[in-house]
């Protein structure tokens, strides 16, 4: 039976060879194997070129299939695998992100160009904290940096109408001023204004520069002496009438004589009226001169010692007011009182 075959085990090769029949029906041993058909058990379709042979349990017989792709990756490093895979250069890095287009991949370590010099973190410190508002441009327009307008990041927003007030050089007013404070540089006030400190005259036509006792000196009888001095100052115009001042006098004592200096010469009559601190402030009939005040007449002097109807004494604590009665041409008058301390 020609094309029937056996299977003989060769012992010189220690395998099974192929024993087929020829036309004549003569035996002869094949050693390679023709054709998959040649092992049996075989089940293989037309195969596509490169397909692999193996044994499927499942159905105990020999098939074919694509052949597995195996661990291979080095083989498509871009530097020396024998299927080198395209990689791109990188680009500078762009102002926003983007998926691309390209079909070639990046290396690990590939690295993109800047688009500015890089700056460690001390020198960019450095350059922020040492910037100014003059080193930069100026802004488009004023409406940028208007305050009034809306915040921004120099300053919160401000109220336009106290701005507009300070820019008009406005008198304070309710919609301006920050807040009442008039009684704190007045007398008394936490932060009072001192008028020996100014320059020039007051508003009004007096001008206090000293008003205190001054150091007491030995008089004849051995008793400590002062004097208690007030000045008045028209600002460089004649004295008005009217109330000018007040002493509180923190010691007891005794008047002894009252001398006026004016100038220029001219006439002036003071009136001094005493009160104590608790019922402060005195009144014109609280007068301590009777009809006999201090007067200076068409001269620049005047020295009474006579002080004739007189209160001379003065306890500790009373309180002096000096009120001009009259006066014609003196712009400035200093009126002292001499005192014996009791």
């Amino acid at each position: 039976m020609p094309g029937t075959f056996l299977w003989a085990w060769d012992t010189d090769n220690d395998e099974w060879v192929k024993v087929k029949t020829d036309s004549q029906g003569r035996l002869y041993t094949v050693a390679v194997i023709d054709e998959l058909d040649d092992i049996g058990d075989v089940y293989v379709p037309t195969p596509t070129d490169g397909y692999i042979l193996y044994w499927n349990d499942g159905n105990s017989r020999w098939e074919c299939k694509a052949a597995p792709v195996g661990a291979h990756k080095d083989s498509h490093d871009p530097i020396d695998g024998s299927d080198k895979l395209d990689t791109a250069a990188p680009v500078k890095v762009a102002a926003a992100n983007a998926i691309g287009s390209s079909h070639s991949f990046s290396r690990a370590d590939h690295v993109h160009e800047r688009e500015h010099a890089k700056y460690t973190d001390a020198a960019a410190k450095a350059q922020a904290e040492g910037a100014k508002l003059d080193d930069h441009a100026a802004p488009d327009d004023n409406t940028d940096l208007d305050a009034a307008a809306a915040k921004h990041g120099l300053m919160p927003k401000l109220d336009k109408v106290k701005l507009d007030a300070i820019a008009a050089l406005a008198d304070v007013t309710a919609d301006n001023a920050p807040k009442a404070h008039k009684a704190s540089h007045q007398n008394g006030g936490g932060d009072k204004i001192s008028v020996a400190g100014l320059s020039g005259v007051l508003a009004d036509d007096q001008h206090i520069i000293d008003a205190e006792a001054v150091d007491a000196i030995e008089a004849d009888d051995n008793l400590p002496v002062a004097s208690i001095t007030f000045i008045i100052d028209g600002g460089g115009s004649a004295i008005t009438t009217g109330i000018k001042g007040d002493l509180e006098i923190p010691f007891a004592c005794t008047i002894n004589r009252v001398t006026m200096l004016g100038s220029p010469s001219g006439s002036i009559v003071v009136d001094i009226w005493k009160q104590a601190y608790a019922d402060f402030p005195p009144e014109d009939a609280q007068s301590i001169t009777a009809s006999a005040p201090p007067t200076i007449t068409t001269a620049e002097k005047s020295q009474d010692s006579t002080l004739t109807g007189w209160t001379t004494a003065i306890a500790a604590g009373d309180c002096l007011r000096f009120y001009v009665d009259s006066v014609t041409d003196i712009e400035r008058v200093t009126l002292s009182l001499k005192v014996t301390k009791t």
